[in-house]
């Protein structure tokens, strides 16, 4: 069985039939969805409506046995030969194949697969009146721990998630989204960096612009074999973008350039295609949350300025 997200690109080249919208409106009628992410933390089914889960979230199914649960696992976990396998609902056929052909529609946008969780958000806040969502932000950490093996990868590094939130950002204000909301200052992943090389703080920049050093950065070929006076350097520079305030950011920052940024931080075929080595490497990507984060508040500062002149996400 492959990979995941192997499995999920090979969809890319099959035929797939599409379903209309207002099909999808009339036999799978959700007034109220709850969807639940994989993050941390406690959680219970709605008391009403359909709650989404995915990859098999533990619940206590004996406390809640009158509410419907949908599971909705990735085909590669599931180890299936359908891009999503879905479970719990009278209609799991349809709603794979709804969710199919939007996660098809939204990977030329991303550049790569998108997650099931934005998959289903864009899905239901099309099909339900009311779509609250828990436990996700569509931020995962970057950082590796200590004990993963230097050649694993982050299971979330196949995913484009700063281009999963320029997607969400389009519709987030309409549905019950606290934990999409980013603050200016990304405060647990600044400790962290200081932390981690606080002494390298004297080169950061003050005035320069940072959206230079991630141009300078994506000129460098992904490698997993760079020179190490090559990755000393780019270290450096990711130390510099790491403890770049916010308002210097924001300075430069327009919506092109952090659209190009995106590529930076993720590869959705690890396995198959290298990878910029600061994803792979412990040390350097302590620092990658930071910079994730100050780029995603840019896009959230600018794409609200833009006061809805940016793409929506609809299917027809």
């Amino acid at each position: 069985m492959p990979k995941s997200h192997t499995h999920m690109h090979q969809h890319l080249q099959m035929p797939h039939s599409r379903v209309e919208l207002h099909t999808l409106a009339r036999e799978l009628a959700f007034e109220q969805v709850t969807i639940i992410g994989n993050a941390s933390g406690n959680w219970q089914p709605a008391t009403t409506g359909t709650t989404f889960i995915f990859n098999g979230t533990q619940w206590n199914e004996k406390s809640n046995p009158n509410n419907q649960i949908v599971n909705i696992a990735n085909g590669g976990f599931a180890e299936s030969k359908y891009a999503f396998v879905v479970q719990g609902h009278p209609q799991n056929d349809l709603l794979t194949q709804a969710l199919t052909q939007v996660a098809i529609e939204l990977t030329p946008q991303l550049g790569c697969w998108p997650s099931s969780g934005l998959t289903t958000i864009v899905l239901m806040q099309q099909l339900s009146q009311h779509v609250q969502v828990q436990r996700m932000s569509l931020f995962p950490s970057l950082a590796r721990p200590n004990d993963l093996p230097p050649e694993d990868h982050l299971p979330c590094m196949v995913h484009n998630w700063l281009g999963e939130r320029r997607i969400a950002q389009t519709f987030a204000t309409a549905l019950d989204w606290p934990e999409f909301t980013l603050p200016a200052v990304c405060l647990a992943n600044l400790a962290a960096v200081n932390k981690a090389r606080g002494s390298q703080t004297s080169m950061m920049m003050k005035t320069g612009n940072p959206f230079d050093l991630l141009a300078r950065l994506q000129e460098s070929t992904p490698s997993a074999d760079m020179p190490h006076s090559a990755k000393h350097i780019q270290l450096d520079w990711l130390i510099t973008l790491a403890h770049t305030p916010i308002d210097v950011w924001l300075k430069y920052a327009d919506l092109k350039q952090v659209i190009n940024a995106e590529a930076l931080f993720f590869n959705h075929m690890p396995e198959s295609k290298p990878s910029y080595w600061y994803l792979m490497d412990t040390q350097a990507s302590q620092y990658l949350d930071a910079i994730r984060h100050s780029l995603a508040y840019c896009w959230q500062t600018l794409s609200t300025k833009q006061n809805g002149t940016t793409h929506a996400i609809t299917y027809r």
